[in-house]
């Protein structure tokens, strides 16, 4: 048994990791523009597949589901929506709503901090491709108003640097791993904090200079999520003339390079025949998709357009991909075994349902979010997709309270995975208090938070050089002796 006292440390340690060796070397501060950095990560597109640094992503891999049959996974960029990875809000009228139940306070840094270490878990379960938009999206799922301002345009249309400091970082980290950045321009409800439509051509051109002065090869573009949805403010935003945005990002280029760019339009809604002229690769959503032949037939349709021509079909936002719960994420029946059946890529929207709204280990789009395969719903996507792309995945960590107050055993479990753990840690309210490098990983707290408090376990362990931290879900309250709240 390890035998600790309250002695705190903020648990950021990885932060130190994302600062590129030049600046440590030179003293650079962070957000400066590096552009002699070479970058680790490309993807183009050759026909209807991605290719990340010349070869075809999963290359050589099918999928042949329980039922038989053999799918092509080679080419496709499984993915997820991750949008708020950059997420602040600059109205004090509303920024207290997105405190973490931990701290009680809102910390934008936190949450790219935490963003950025959970994405080598989702790496190693075979995501390759992420959402992350500058405007964010609902933080809870879906809105019928947003009065919070979370954008990284100024009203006229400029860049907020603090916002593209954390951004920086973000994509810096995909690049070392090798993963797809899908950057979102802009979201309904944000999109009408720019002044007019000068200013929105304005940020559409501020933003695509940006990525292509920093040198990045692993990001694509989405001009804005869902243009048939409440983009009043600005008709240019708006479906029919969009294609015009993307027309004008494809145009901006350095040293020969532009970036591919698309849009998306509401689920279950086939794009207009104007944006997939316009498009280097089509997205899809499957939001209340619920019958996965209707998820085929979208699919049939983009391919039988007059305009397409052979280019990736992308699902990038589908949040409840199935009839019934009971079909769940079997073999078939549900949109992400439909997609990948039909060669379409395909993307999980997760958020905190309404009954859900305490669960801070729940949704991965509702703010504060904990950014780990913090749920089952999280884990059975991530298995899935681990499972399809052949995968090791990450261990899983759960938690024993054996009875005497203070006392937590934590159990490593594994599937695919071999992983030799290097630390074992255990946190109480976003501070490591106790950590072990070897098994029985038993720990007995001395001194217990008299109020609310927040219990996790967190593991580092090692996989072909790369360092891989994962956590179990955040418990609330287990030491209360009148009954803590799991």
């Amino acid at each position: 048994m390890n035998t600790f006292t309250r002695t705190f440390t903020r648990i950021r340690p990885w932060v130190i990791l994302l600062i590129p060796a030049i600046c440590l070397l030179s003293g650079c501060k962070q957000g400066d523009d590096i552009q002699n950095e070479t970058r680790m990560t490309e993807v183009t597109i050759v026909g209807e597949k991605f290719h990340i640094n010349g070869s075809p992503t999963y290359e050589g891999r099918s999928w042949t589901p329980s039922d038989g049959g053999e799918f092509p996974v080679e080419g496709l960029l499984m993915n997820a929506r991750l949008v708020q990875g950059v997420f602040d809000d600059l109205n004090p009228k509303t920024r207290g709503q997105w405190t973490y139940p931990d701290t009680r306070q809102w910390d934008p840094d936190r949450n790219s901090d935490e963003y950025i270490d959970a994405m080598v878990s989702w790496r190693e379960h075979g995501l390759l491709g992420f959402t992350l938009n500058l405007q964010g999206g609902c933080p809870y799922g879906y809105c019928s108003e947003q009065r919070w301002d979370n954008s990284a345009f100024a009203p006229d249309g400029s860049l907020r640097m603090e916002y593209m400091n954390r951004l920086e970082r973000v994509i810096d980290r995909a690049d070392e791993l090798g993963m797809v950045v899908i950057l979102g321009y802009f979201y309904f409800g944000q999109d009408g904090n720019l002044t007019d439509e000068a200013a929105v051509i304005h940020a559409v051109e501020n933003a695509t200079e940006w990525v292509l002065e920093k040198g990045y090869t692993n990001v694509i573009v989405e001009i804005n999520n869902e243009c048939d949805v409440r983009y009043d403010d600005h008709p240019i935003l708006q479906c029919d003339r969009v294609h015009e945005l993307i027309e004008r990002v494809k145009a901006i280029g350095r040293d020969g390079r532009s970036l591919y760019v698309s849009t998306s339009h509401r689920g279950g809604v086939v794009p207009l025949a104007s944006i997939v002229e316009a498009s280097d690769f089509v997205l899809l959503h499957g939001n209340g998709v619920r019958n996965p032949s209707r998820m085929v037939e979208m699919i049939e349709q983009v391919r039988e357009m007059d305009v397409y021509t052979p280019m990736p079909i992308v699902n990038n936002e589908d949040d409840q991909p199935w009839r019934v719960e009971e079909q769940g994420w079997g073999d078939e029946g549900n949109n992400f075994a439909a997609s990948v059946r039909n060669y379409t890529s395909w993307g999980y929207f997760d958020f905190r349902r309404p009954d859900e709204h305490d669960d801070y280990n729940l949704g991965f789009q509702s703010v504060p979010v904990n950014w780990h395969i913090s749920s089952e719903r999280k884990r059975d996507f991530f298995n899935m997709m681990a499972e399809m792309t052949g995968s090791p995945g990450t261990p899983e960590l759960r938690l024993e309270w054996p009875g005497e107050i203070g006392t937590v055993v934590v159990h490593v479990e594994q599937e695919q995975t071999n992983a030799v753990i290097v630390s074992l840690s255990l946190v109480i309210n976003n501070e490591i208090v106790a950590a072990a490098d070897r098994e029985p990983y038993e720990f007995h707290i001395e001194e217990i938070p008299k109020d609310e408090h927040w219990v996790r376990a967190r593991a580092v362990y090692q996989n072909d050089g790369r360092e891989i931290a994962v956590e179990s879900v955040y418990f609330r309250n287990p030491w209360w002796p009148y009954g803590g709240r799991y």
